[in-house]
């Protein structure tokens, strides 16, 4: 679907070095601004696998072993202009001289969820043996609530 005032792709880069835009322009005669779409990307850049019709993407994204043209997906995500791309956040982060390093996605010191189970969990085994489910349920809640906000904001 086309969306006229949404955020749009930076141009990419043709095997010639030239810069290729990924959107028809303003004057196109049925679609002006839209984006061109990995079709008509793929043949700009001569690399549609010959006659007939191609996957968009192999289910799951999951395509067969050392294939590189099996659907158009992996066509355009193994161009060098592609692999090379920062995503828009990064680009943002280093453009104010900062370095952009990504932890995983559980990494335990940047996951505020992570930070507030960590404190939780010392709270609970600091508060001593519990005798029966109810107290250690009371014990539990209690550790949760006790956390200060300052350990999950860091």
């Amino acid at each position: 679907m086309h969306q006229p005032n949404g955020p749009r792709m930076c141009s990419g880069r043709l095997p010639t070095g030239e810069l290729q835009p990924f959107y028809f322009p303003e004057d196109h005669p049925s679609m002006p601004g839209w984006f061109k779409g990995m079709e008509v990307i793929i043949w700009e850049r001569g690399l549609w696998p010959g006659e007939g019709e191609l996957l968009t993407q192999c289910p799951g994204f999951h395509c067969p072993p050392g294939c590189t043209n099996c659907c158009c997906w992996c066509i355009l995500f193994l161009q060098p202009d592609f692999v090379s791309q920062k995503s828009q956040l990064q680009e943002l982060i280093e453009s104010r001289s900062h370095l952009c390093d990504f932890y995983p996605k559980y990494h335990c010191e940047l996951n505020f969820i992570e930070q507030y189970w960590g404190v939780a969990k010392l709270r609970f085994h600091m508060a001593g043996h519990t005798v029966t489910i109810n107290e250690m349920k009371r014990k539990v809640i209690q550790s949760l609530d006790d956390t200060p906000l300052l350990h999950i904001q860091r």
